[in-house]
């Protein structure tokens, strides 16, 4: 009997010591409901990891696991004009129910694309970082690509191209925004190019959110 419990004490040293395996505590399952959620359109992701996205319901319910239990936002387009961005924080070895993500008029961005002889690149990839967006493609006779719906915030836009360096640039859009950047991306080999490339039309929109 003594030895027994002897036994059982050292089982529970170790596991206060670490000496097992406790991820499963790291990450939780997150679920809820999209108002509004348009079938085929609506979809769910994590921000910051892209590898966690979710389709929705036809209810507007939807579920995401292996979420990290730190703070973290969830990216919710809700249908072809409304998103939106809310904090969520997982907790491990659980559920977490948000409950409902009520849709805001989402903003556009248009990403327009020139190398620095001002003529299109062919081949011109687009992605915001982070938001289980796939990579877009721009149009070769008008240089642009339109994203969106997007929620108001700030996101990591990356722009590549073959032959020509990438540009990242940090772009912010308010609610229902139309907002156009522009972009130049310069030569492989210009190694003083300036990766910034800046909006055409809007001196402002850096405060969504």
């Amino acid at each position: 009997m003594r030895a027994r419990t002897c036994g059982r004490a050292l089982v529970l040293a170790l596991v206060g010591c670490g000496g097992f395996d406790n991820g499963d505590l790291r990450t939780g399952t997150v679920r809820g409901r999209v108002l509004g959620a348009e079938s085929g359109v609506a979809r769910v992701s994590v921000l910051g990891h892209s590898e966690l996205r979710a389709t929705v319901a036809a209810d507007g319910r939807f579920e995401l696991d292996g979420v990290p239990a730190v703070p973290l936002e969830l990216y919710v387009v809700a249908s072809r004009t409304q998103a939106a961005r809310t904090p969520v924080l997982a907790q491990g070895a659980r559920v977490t129910d948000v409950g409902d993500i009520q849709g805001k008029p989402g903003a556009f961005l248009t990403v327009r694309v020139r190398d620095e002889q001002g003529a299109i690149p062919p081949d011109v990839e687009v992605e915001l970082r982070g938001t289980g967006e796939d990579r877009a493609k721009v149009d070769t006779s008008s240089g642009e690509v339109r994203l969106g719906p997007l929620p108001a915030g700030c996101y990591s836009l990356e722009v590549k191209a073959d032959d020509l360096e990438d540009v990242e640039t940090e772009v912010c859009v308010r609610e229902g925004e139309e907002r156009v950047q522009a972009i130049t991306l310069p030569a492989d080999d210009d190694d003083g190019g300036d990766d910034d490339g800046g909006s055409d039309d809007h001196g402002g929109g850096r405060d969504g959110g």
